[in-house]
């Protein structure tokens, strides 16, 4: 039984989410239920992150407090989080204690990008590129299988994985880790959809990332704005769009890259309806959830306010919001969040249905990994 000051339970989201948004993804037996405050379903949007690496910290009590009021509807854990096995499986746990709904978020792709890693007790996981260079797709899902079972029995239910953009060698952020399956479509999508099948077996969502193609990228957002504008094709469409196709893209990510044949207006995909909506949702049809990459990185937070990150970022269709909270750590960064919101929606800049319309998204996500 949820507390009430915890927030809803996890059906009485999808009730919700069913009355209000009418989504057919939902199993008839959730009857309509009583809506949610609006701090609820703007906190169902943030995925928070915090400062510290074990339970006694006080940025795990900030985390705490916030999944105990219904503010955030899930965590972030970033490297800095990761620093001992006792540590962050004793995080997960206390969180998991607050809101068992909560979603716990973390990036563990493979190789250097593996936050529980070989060095905490954990089994490594090739990178992708290795992977694909030696396993076929059906010896490339055992070996995310066992990844999967460490990764639930860590506490975690949202990997921030699998990367769908193609290989280039030359690429900084992509390519130079082997972060990718391959240089053509067909092996992206088919290695990307062995890792999401492992871990939904395992009752996970995985993120792909980065649409629309990050691959042939030359720079990193890490540090500040990347244009792929001259190096992007339409070819780096083709794994997310097979995932698609194939009914394993649940949750998409997007980069925080400009590409002016997509946008002309060169803001970054994150804000961009153009991309986001008619693109990916439009003329892909993709009807999954779509969420930002961490609003906190050099690309977002040097160019743009908190405040108008969150604001665009749901303007465009993102549906949960990443923050990982470290830049500059505000304890009291939901409640800024939603008064944004609501005066955003007091203005008539948002409205109270487009934030209605990402909580059913996220309602269906949660069914699905339920």
């Amino acid at each position: 039984m949820t507390h009430p000051d915890q927030g809803p339970d996890r059906r009485s989201v999808l009730r919700w989410a069913a009355a209000g948004a009418g989504l057919s993804l939902l199993p008839a037996s959730y009857a309509f239920g009583e809506a949610m405050s609006l701090e609820q379903r703007v906190g169902q949007m943030l995925l928070l992150g915090f400062i510290g690496s074990t339970v006694d910290t006080g940025g795990a009590d900030q985390i705490a407090g916030h999944l105990a009021s219904g503010r955030i509807g899930g965590v972030l854990f970033l490297r800095h989080n990761v620093r001992s096995r006792e540590g962050v499986e004793g995080l997960t746990a206390r969180f998991r204690e607050i809101d068992p709904t909560a979603w716990m978020a973390v990036d563990q792709e493979g190789g250097l990008v593996q936050r529980l890693s070989r060095d905490l007790g954990y089994t490594a996981i090739p990178r992708a590129l290795i992977v694909a260079q030696s396993d076929s797709v059906e010896q490339a899902k055992a070996v995310y299988s066992e990844a999967a079972d460490e990764f639930v029995a860590a506490g975690f239910d949202l990997n921030l994985a699998p990367v769908a953009d193609l290989n280039d060698p030359e690429n900084a952020v992509i390519g130079v880790h082997g972060r990718s399956y391959g240089n053509d479509g067909e092996t992206v999508a088919a290695y990307a959809a062995a890792f999401i099948e492992a871990y939904d077996e395992a009752g996970v969502v995985c993120a792909i990332k980065h649409f629309p193609g990050h691959g042939h990228s030359r720079g990193d957002s890490h540090a500040g704005f990347v244009d792929i504008t001259d190096t992007w094709s339409e070819a780096e469409l083709d794994p997310f769009r097979r995932l698609i196709n194939a009914g394993e893209a649940q949750l998409i990510m997007g980069g925080h890259l400009t590409n002016r044949h997509l946008d002309p207006t060169g803001v970054p995909i994150t804000f961009s309806a153009p991309v986001i909506e008619d693109l990916l949702r439009g003329q892909m049809g993709y009807t999954g959830a779509v969420m930002t990459d961490d609003l906190d990185m050099g690309a977002i937070h040097e160019n743009y306010s908190q405040r108008e990150a969150v604001l665009r970022s749901i303007e465009a269709g993102n549906d949960i919001i990443m923050l990982s909270n470290s830049a500059a750590p505000d304890p009291q960064l939901p409640q800024r969040v939603l008064g944004w919101v609501s005066e955003a929606i007091t203005e008539g800049r948002l409205t109270e249905a487009r934030i209605d319309q990402s909580v059913a998204r996220i309602a269906a996500l949660r069914a699905v990994s339920g």
